[in-house]
Protein backbone atom coordinates (compact mmCIF):
# COMPACT_ATOMS: atom_id res chain seq x y z
CA UNK A 1 0.00 0.00 0.00
CA UNK A 2 1.06 3.58 -0.57
CA UNK A 3 0.37 5.74 2.39
CA UNK A 4 1.19 9.57 2.13
CA UNK A 5 1.67 11.35 5.39
CA UNK A 6 1.23 15.38 5.79
CA UNK A 7 2.08 16.75 8.84
CA UNK A 8 2.42 20.13 10.11
CA UNK A 9 4.59 21.26 12.56
CA UNK A 10 4.38 24.30 14.53
CA UNK A 11 6.69 24.73 17.36
CA UNK A 12 7.68 27.57 20.04
CA UNK A 13 10.19 28.07 22.42
CA UNK A 14 11.98 29.94 24.93
CA UNK A 15 14.83 32.27 23.60
CA UNK A 16 17.75 30.13 22.56
CA UNK A 17 19.32 32.14 19.63
CA UNK A 18 16.93 30.39 17.35
CA UNK A 19 13.59 31.92 16.12
CA UNK A 20 11.34 31.43 19.19
CA UNK A 21 8.33 30.18 16.56
CA UNK A 22 8.60 27.82 13.62
CA UNK A 23 6.45 25.89 10.82
CA UNK A 24 7.04 23.28 8.73
CA UNK A 25 4.88 21.55 6.28
CA UNK A 26 6.44 17.68 5.00
CA UNK A 27 5.14 15.53 2.55
CA UNK A 28 6.78 11.93 3.24
CA UNK A 29 9.17 13.53 5.30
CA UNK A 30 10.02 15.88 2.78
CA UNK A 31 9.55 19.64 3.64
CA UNK A 32 7.59 21.69 0.82
CA UNK A 33 7.24 24.88 3.09
CA UNK A 34 8.96 26.99 6.15
CA UNK A 35 8.13 29.74 8.13
CA UNK A 36 9.74 31.22 11.30
CA UNK A 37 9.67 34.08 13.35
CA UNK A 38 12.77 35.56 12.22
CA UNK A 39 11.57 35.65 8.28
CA UNK A 40 7.62 35.97 8.93
CA UNK A 41 7.20 34.81 5.55
CA UNK A 42 5.80 31.40 4.18
CA UNK A 43 8.90 30.22 2.03
CA UNK A 44 8.55 27.08 -0.83
CA UNK A 45 11.21 24.66 0.20
CA UNK A 46 10.18 22.69 -3.25
CA UNK A 47 10.17 24.08 -6.64
CA UNK A 48 6.92 22.27 -7.64
CA UNK A 49 4.89 23.30 -4.77
CA UNK A 50 4.81 26.78 -6.45
CA UNK A 51 2.63 25.43 -9.21
CA UNK A 52 0.71 23.43 -7.16
CA UNK A 53 -0.94 26.47 -5.08
CA UNK A 54 -2.27 29.85 -6.48
CA UNK A 55 -0.12 33.34 -5.93
CA UNK A 56 -2.20 34.49 -3.12
CA UNK A 57 -1.82 31.17 -1.19
CA UNK A 58 1.74 32.54 0.30
CA UNK A 59 0.19 35.93 1.55
CA UNK A 60 -2.62 34.16 3.22
CA UNK A 61 -0.52 31.76 4.78
CA UNK A 62 1.84 33.90 5.72
CA UNK A 63 -0.84 36.03 7.82
CA UNK A 64 -2.55 32.58 9.28
CA UNK A 65 1.42 31.96 10.63
CA UNK A 66 1.37 35.11 12.42
CA UNK A 67 -1.73 35.23 14.02
CA UNK A 68 -1.25 31.04 15.23
CA UNK A 69 2.95 32.27 16.57
CA UNK A 70 0.61 35.31 18.97
CA UNK A 71 -1.71 32.26 20.29
CA UNK A 72 1.11 29.40 21.08
CA UNK A 73 2.84 32.46 22.81
CA UNK A 74 -0.11 32.45 24.84
CA UNK A 75 -0.40 28.98 25.59
CA UNK A 76 3.24 28.24 26.50
CA UNK A 77 2.81 31.20 29.59
CA UNK A 78 -0.41 28.95 30.52
CA UNK A 79 1.35 25.69 30.30
CA UNK A 80 4.37 27.16 32.60
CA UNK A 81 2.19 28.65 34.95
CA UNK A 82 0.42 25.16 35.18
CA UNK A 83 3.39 23.30 35.81
CA UNK A 84 4.34 25.67 37.71
CA UNK A 85 8.06 26.69 35.94
CA UNK A 86 9.72 29.84 35.95
CA UNK A 87 11.02 29.28 32.62
CA UNK A 88 9.27 28.34 29.64
CA UNK A 89 9.91 24.70 27.99
CA UNK A 90 8.73 24.11 23.96
CA UNK A 91 5.30 23.82 22.80
CA UNK A 92 5.07 21.65 20.05
CA UNK A 93 2.12 21.08 17.91
CA UNK A 94 1.64 19.12 15.32
CA UNK A 95 -1.76 18.01 13.07
CA UNK A 96 -1.63 15.53 10.06
CA UNK A 97 -3.56 13.62 7.52
CA UNK A 98 -2.60 10.07 6.04
CA UNK A 99 -4.07 9.16 2.83
CA UNK A 100 -4.31 4.84 1.28
CA UNK A 101 -3.69 5.25 -2.45
CA UNK A 102 -4.91 1.73 -3.16
CA UNK A 103 -8.43 1.77 -0.84
CA UNK A 104 -9.08 5.57 -0.34
CA UNK A 105 -8.73 5.16 2.87
CA UNK A 106 -7.63 8.04 5.39
CA UNK A 107 -6.36 9.21 8.78
CA UNK A 108 -6.33 12.51 10.83
CA UNK A 109 -3.78 12.98 13.90
CA UNK A 110 -3.57 16.66 15.66
CA UNK A 111 -1.25 16.46 19.27
CA UNK A 112 0.11 18.58 21.89
CA UNK A 113 3.73 18.18 23.36
CA UNK A 114 5.40 20.48 26.26
CA UNK A 115 8.68 19.85 27.32
CA UNK A 116 8.93 16.46 25.32
CA UNK A 117 6.16 15.02 26.79
CA UNK A 118 2.43 14.27 25.38
CA UNK A 119 -0.22 17.28 26.67
CA UNK A 120 -2.87 16.86 24.37
CA UNK A 121 -4.19 14.10 21.83
CA UNK A 122 -7.09 14.00 19.70
CA UNK A 123 -9.31 11.13 19.13
CA UNK A 124 -10.84 11.15 15.27
CA UNK A 125 -12.93 8.45 15.94
CA UNK A 126 -14.62 9.29 19.16
CA UNK A 127 -14.24 13.35 18.36
CA UNK A 128 -13.18 14.14 21.66
CA UNK A 129 -9.68 14.99 23.62
CA UNK A 130 -7.34 13.02 25.59
CA UNK A 131 -4.85 14.48 28.10
CA UNK A 132 -2.49 12.29 29.27
CA UNK A 133 -1.46 14.93 32.21
CA UNK A 134 -3.39 16.79 34.73
CA UNK A 135 -2.01 19.64 33.47
CA UNK A 136 -3.87 19.81 30.12
CA UNK A 137 -7.17 18.56 32.29
CA UNK A 138 -8.35 21.98 32.31
CA UNK A 139 -8.06 22.45 28.00
CA UNK A 140 -9.76 19.09 27.38
CA UNK A 141 -13.29 19.58 29.24
CA UNK A 142 -12.80 23.12 27.53
CA UNK A 143 -12.63 21.77 24.08
CA UNK A 144 -14.90 19.23 24.51
CA UNK A 145 -17.82 21.04 25.58
CA UNK A 146 -16.97 23.39 22.24
CA UNK A 147 -19.11 21.42 20.05
CA UNK A 148 -18.47 23.26 16.87
CA UNK A 149 -15.11 23.54 16.96
CA UNK A 150 -15.17 19.67 17.68
CA UNK A 151 -17.23 19.39 14.13
CA UNK A 152 -14.86 21.78 12.57
CA UNK A 153 -11.80 19.82 13.41
CA UNK A 154 -13.13 16.73 12.15
CA UNK A 155 -13.75 18.21 9.03
CA UNK A 156 -10.74 19.20 8.70
CA UNK A 157 -8.64 16.15 9.08
CA UNK A 158 -11.18 13.58 7.39
CA UNK A 159 -11.71 16.23 4.46
CA UNK A 160 -9.96 19.60 4.16
CA UNK A 161 -6.25 18.09 4.76
CA UNK A 162 -7.33 15.09 2.42
CA UNK A 163 -7.79 17.81 -0.47
CA UNK A 164 -4.67 19.42 -0.20
CA UNK A 165 -2.67 16.17 0.31
CA UNK A 166 -4.02 15.15 -2.97
CA UNK A 167 -3.68 18.31 -4.71
CA UNK A 168 0.20 18.29 -3.51
CA UNK A 169 0.61 14.37 -4.49
CA UNK A 170 -0.98 14.52 -7.99
CA UNK A 171 1.44 17.90 -8.58
CA UNK A 172 4.49 16.61 -7.33
CA UNK A 173 3.65 13.46 -9.70
CA UNK A 174 3.01 15.89 -12.83
CA UNK A 175 6.04 17.83 -12.13
CA UNK A 176 7.96 15.15 -11.30
CA UNK A 177 7.79 11.85 -13.44
CA UNK A 178 10.01 12.44 -15.93
CA UNK A 179 13.28 11.15 -15.32
CA UNK A 180 16.49 13.13 -14.74
CA UNK A 181 19.62 12.26 -15.28
CA UNK A 182 22.65 12.80 -12.95
CA UNK A 183 25.41 15.27 -13.41
CA UNK A 184 28.76 13.53 -12.27
CA UNK A 185 31.58 15.24 -11.37
CA UNK A 186 34.96 14.29 -9.49
CA UNK A 187 36.86 16.86 -7.05
CA UNK A 188 39.18 17.07 -4.37
CA UNK A 189 40.08 19.89 -2.48
CA UNK A 190 43.77 18.85 -1.67
CA UNK A 191 46.11 15.82 -3.01
CA UNK A 192 45.95 14.38 0.47
CA UNK A 193 42.09 14.96 0.84
CA UNK A 194 39.72 11.95 -0.70
CA UNK A 195 38.63 12.22 -4.14
CA UNK A 196 34.67 13.20 -3.92
CA UNK A 197 32.75 11.48 -6.57
CA UNK A 198 29.44 13.85 -6.87
CA UNK A 199 26.02 13.13 -8.31
CA UNK A 200 23.52 15.70 -8.34
CA UNK A 201 20.06 16.72 -10.46
CA UNK A 202 19.05 13.40 -10.59
CA UNK A 203 14.78 12.09 -10.15
CA UNK A 204 14.29 9.57 -9.25
CA UNK A 205 16.25 9.42 -5.61
CA UNK A 206 17.07 5.87 -6.53
CA UNK A 207 20.79 5.87 -7.36
CA UNK A 208 24.03 3.30 -6.93
CA UNK A 209 27.71 5.09 -7.04
CA UNK A 210 30.80 2.36 -6.65
CA UNK A 211 34.04 2.97 -7.28
CA UNK A 212 36.62 1.07 -9.23
CA UNK A 213 40.56 0.54 -9.30
CA UNK A 214 42.03 -1.79 -12.41
CA UNK A 215 38.18 -2.79 -12.89
CA UNK A 216 37.95 -4.38 -9.20
CA UNK A 217 34.99 -2.26 -7.11
CA UNK A 218 37.12 -0.96 -4.17
CA UNK A 219 34.95 -1.46 -0.53
CA UNK A 220 37.57 -0.35 2.01
CA UNK A 221 38.23 3.21 1.50
CA UNK A 222 34.75 4.30 0.38
CA UNK A 223 32.67 6.15 2.36
CA UNK A 224 29.10 6.49 1.09
CA UNK A 225 27.17 9.03 2.15
CA UNK A 226 23.06 9.47 2.40
CA UNK A 227 21.16 10.11 -0.48
CA UNK A 228 19.74 14.12 -0.17
CA UNK A 229 16.61 16.31 -1.15
CA UNK A 230 17.93 19.47 -3.77
CA UNK A 231 15.16 21.62 -3.09
CA UNK A 232 13.89 21.67 -6.60
CA UNK A 233 12.63 17.90 -6.67
CA UNK A 234 15.91 16.88 -7.57
CA UNK A 235 18.75 14.66 -5.29
CA UNK A 236 22.48 14.51 -4.83
CA UNK A 237 25.04 12.03 -3.72
CA UNK A 238 28.55 12.02 -2.43
CA UNK A 239 30.85 8.80 -2.17
CA UNK A 240 34.66 9.63 -1.00
CA UNK A 241 37.42 7.46 -2.12
CA UNK A 242 40.40 7.62 0.52
CA UNK A 243 43.39 7.44 -1.95
CA UNK A 244 47.09 8.38 -2.00
CA UNK A 245 48.41 10.32 -4.59
CA UNK A 246 51.04 7.52 -5.75
CA UNK A 247 48.30 4.74 -5.71
CA UNK A 248 46.08 7.05 -7.45
CA UNK A 249 48.34 8.07 -10.49
CA UNK A 250 49.88 4.32 -10.42
CA UNK A 251 46.30 2.22 -10.59
CA UNK A 252 43.39 3.20 -13.10
CA UNK A 253 40.65 4.49 -10.65
CA UNK A 254 36.88 5.10 -11.90
CA UNK A 255 33.80 6.02 -10.68
CA UNK A 256 30.45 4.46 -11.74
CA UNK A 257 27.37 5.81 -11.15
CA UNK A 258 24.11 3.72 -12.27
CA UNK A 259 21.07 5.18 -12.99
CA UNK A 260 17.41 4.72 -14.38
CA UNK A 261 19.14 2.36 -16.93
CA UNK A 262 21.71 4.44 -17.71
CA UNK A 263 25.69 4.70 -16.87
CA UNK A 264 28.13 7.44 -16.32
CA UNK A 265 31.75 6.30 -15.74
CA UNK A 266 34.27 9.28 -14.78
CA UNK A 267 37.84 8.10 -14.69
CA UNK A 268 39.91 9.79 -11.72
CA UNK A 269 43.05 11.52 -13.14
CA UNK A 270 44.50 15.09 -13.24
CA UNK A 271 42.05 16.68 -15.84
CA UNK A 272 39.32 15.40 -14.85
CA UNK A 273 39.23 16.25 -10.52
CA UNK A 274 38.72 19.19 -10.19
CA UNK A 275 41.36 20.63 -7.13
CA UNK A 276 41.34 23.66 -5.24
CA UNK A 277 45.23 23.70 -5.10
CA UNK A 278 45.14 23.95 -8.76
CA UNK A 279 42.65 26.76 -8.83
CA UNK A 280 44.39 29.02 -6.88
CA UNK A 281 47.38 28.53 -9.27
CA UNK A 282 45.59 29.71 -11.83
CA UNK A 283 44.44 32.49 -10.31
CA UNK A 284 48.01 33.33 -9.52
CA UNK A 285 48.77 33.32 -13.26
CA UNK A 286 45.98 35.28 -14.26
CA UNK A 287 46.61 37.87 -11.76
CA UNK A 288 50.55 37.81 -12.71
CA UNK A 289 49.46 38.21 -16.69
CA UNK A 290 47.15 41.23 -15.38
CA UNK A 291 49.90 42.92 -13.26
CA UNK A 292 52.83 42.71 -16.41
CA UNK A 293 49.97 44.23 -18.66
CA UNK A 294 49.31 47.11 -16.37
CA UNK A 295 53.05 47.85 -15.99
CA UNK A 296 53.44 47.69 -20.03
CA UNK A 297 50.42 49.93 -20.46
CA UNK A 298 51.92 52.79 -17.60
CA UNK A 299 55.33 52.40 -19.50
CA UNK A 300 53.89 53.19 -22.75
CA UNK A 301 51.82 56.20 -21.63
CA UNK A 302 54.67 57.74 -19.61
CA UNK A 303 56.89 57.12 -23.06
CA UNK A 304 54.12 58.90 -24.90
CA UNK A 305 53.88 62.00 -22.60
CA UNK A 306 57.40 62.16 -22.18
CA UNK A 307 58.13 62.48 -26.00
CA UNK A 308 55.81 64.46 -26.72
CA UNK A 309 57.07 67.19 -24.08
CA UNK A 310 60.65 66.76 -25.61
CA UNK A 311 58.75 67.78 -29.35
CA UNK A 312 57.00 70.81 -27.62
CA UNK A 313 60.43 72.18 -26.09
CA UNK A 314 62.06 72.55 -29.99
CA UNK A 315 62.92 75.16 -31.44
CA UNK A 316 63.21 79.14 -30.41
CA UNK A 317 61.47 81.63 -28.52
CA UNK A 318 58.99 83.88 -30.59
CA UNK A 319 60.09 86.70 -28.75
CA UNK A 320 63.88 86.20 -27.84
CA UNK A 321 65.08 84.36 -30.49
CA UNK A 322 66.96 81.84 -28.36
CA UNK A 323 66.69 78.35 -27.97
CA UNK A 324 63.79 76.87 -25.77
CA UNK A 325 65.53 75.43 -22.27
CA UNK A 326 63.56 71.85 -21.42
CA UNK A 327 65.98 69.97 -18.38
CA UNK A 328 65.61 66.24 -18.22
CA UNK A 329 64.92 64.54 -15.29
CA UNK A 330 66.02 61.26 -14.14
CA UNK A 331 62.33 59.65 -15.77
CA UNK A 332 62.92 61.25 -19.27
CA UNK A 333 66.68 60.04 -19.58
CA UNK A 334 66.15 56.65 -18.56
CA UNK A 335 62.89 56.84 -21.32
CA UNK A 336 65.02 58.29 -24.24
CA UNK A 337 67.63 56.12 -23.63
CA UNK A 338 65.48 53.32 -24.22
CA UNK A 339 64.16 55.33 -27.04
CA UNK A 340 67.46 55.41 -28.05
CA UNK A 341 67.26 59.42 -28.13
CA UNK A 342 70.32 61.83 -26.54
CA UNK A 343 69.03 65.21 -27.06
CA UNK A 344 71.61 68.25 -26.70
CA UNK A 345 70.28 69.16 -23.25
CA UNK A 346 72.10 65.53 -22.25
CA UNK A 347 75.28 66.93 -23.50
CA UNK A 348 75.32 70.57 -21.58
CA UNK A 349 77.04 70.44 -18.23
CA UNK A 350 76.27 73.84 -17.36
CA UNK A 351 72.70 73.42 -16.19
CA UNK A 352 71.35 75.59 -13.26
CA UNK A 353 68.49 73.63 -12.53
CA UNK A 354 68.32 70.19 -10.64
CA UNK A 355 67.81 67.47 -12.84
CA UNK A 356 65.00 66.09 -10.16
CA UNK A 357 63.16 69.56 -11.46
CA UNK A 358 60.54 69.53 -14.65
CA UNK A 359 60.77 73.29 -15.96
CA UNK A 360 57.76 74.57 -18.48
CA UNK A 361 57.99 78.27 -19.89
CA UNK A 362 55.50 80.37 -18.81
CA UNK A 363 54.59 83.97 -19.98
CA UNK A 364 54.58 86.98 -17.11
CA UNK A 365 52.82 90.41 -17.02
CA UNK A 366 55.57 92.12 -18.63
CA UNK A 367 56.15 90.15 -21.70
CA UNK A 368 58.97 88.65 -21.03
CA UNK A 369 59.76 84.55 -20.99
CA UNK A 370 60.35 83.17 -17.33
CA UNK A 371 60.73 79.48 -15.91
CA UNK A 372 58.10 78.25 -13.25
CA UNK A 373 59.73 75.06 -11.40
CA UNK A 374 57.56 72.97 -10.20
CA UNK A 375 58.84 70.85 -6.93
CA UNK A 376 57.70 68.37 -4.25
CA UNK A 377 58.19 71.42 -1.58
CA UNK A 378 56.14 74.13 -0.70
CA UNK A 379 58.58 76.48 0.98
CA UNK A 380 60.50 77.52 -2.50
CA UNK A 381 60.65 80.92 -3.81
CA UNK A 382 57.29 82.56 -4.40
CA UNK A 383 55.83 83.67 -7.47
CA UNK A 384 54.34 86.92 -7.67
CA UNK A 385 52.27 86.32 -10.88
CA UNK A 386 48.60 84.95 -10.98
CA UNK A 387 48.75 83.03 -14.34
CA UNK A 388 50.34 79.19 -13.96
CA UNK A 389 50.80 76.52 -15.67
CA UNK A 390 50.07 72.57 -15.50
CA UNK A 391 52.56 70.30 -16.08
CA UNK A 392 52.26 67.69 -18.61
CA UNK A 393 54.06 65.44 -16.02
CA UNK A 394 54.41 65.96 -12.67
CA UNK A 395 57.03 64.26 -10.05
CA UNK A 396 56.85 61.30 -9.22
Amino acid sequence: MRSYPFPEVFLHSAPTGLPEFSAVTYLDEEPIYFYDSSTKEVVARQEWVKEAVDPDFWRRNTQILKETEKVLKNNIATARDRFNQTSARTLQVMYSCEWVEETGATEGHEQYGYGGEDFLLFDLKNERWIAPVRQGHITKIKWDANVPKLEAKVHYLTHTCNEWLNKYVSNRRRMLQRTAPPQVTLFQKEPSNPVTCHATGFYPNAIMIFWRRDGVDVHGDVVHEETLPNGDGTYQKRTHLTVSPEDLQKHDYKCTVKHSGNEVVLSANRDSIRSNSRNTQGVSIIITINMVLMLVILAFMVTVLVLKRRRDCKGKEPTTGKEKQCPISHLEKNVLLLNNSKPAEMEKSKLSHSADTLQCPTQDTTGSDRIRTLSSSSSGGSDDSEDSTTPLVKKL
